[in-house]
């Protein structure tokens, strides 16, 4: 179950789903393909998830995913000119 769940998020991820309300159930298609079926929420703001799908992303997540290199490097060398504050001092006198 864990590998088709994936498989089939991996498939749609940047296409184009379609949701559609039949009767009391919610159903997700990414072309002819049922990516989730799920009831459907009995008020408003509640998150409605399979377990095993919520579980599979779980699995995901916890996966050990190195992240890219960043490609620029913070050094913290560049000289910053500073003005000594007896200066500010004298003018304002």
């Amino acid at each position: 179950m864990f590998g088709e769940l994936v498989d089939g998020l991996f498939q749609t991820l940047g296409k184009t789903v379609t949701v559609e309300q039949q009767d009391q159930k919610i159903v997700v298609r990414a072309a002819h393909m049922i990516v989730a079926e799920h009831p459907r929420a009995t008020k408003p703001g509640q998150c409605v998830a399979a377990r095993e799908h919520v579980e599979a992303l779980w699995k995901l997540s916890l996966l050990n995913v190195k992240a890219p290199t960043p490609r620029w490097e913070m050094t913290f060398r560049q000289i910053v000119q500073a003005t000594p504050l007896e200066l500010y001092q004298q003018v304002s006198l």
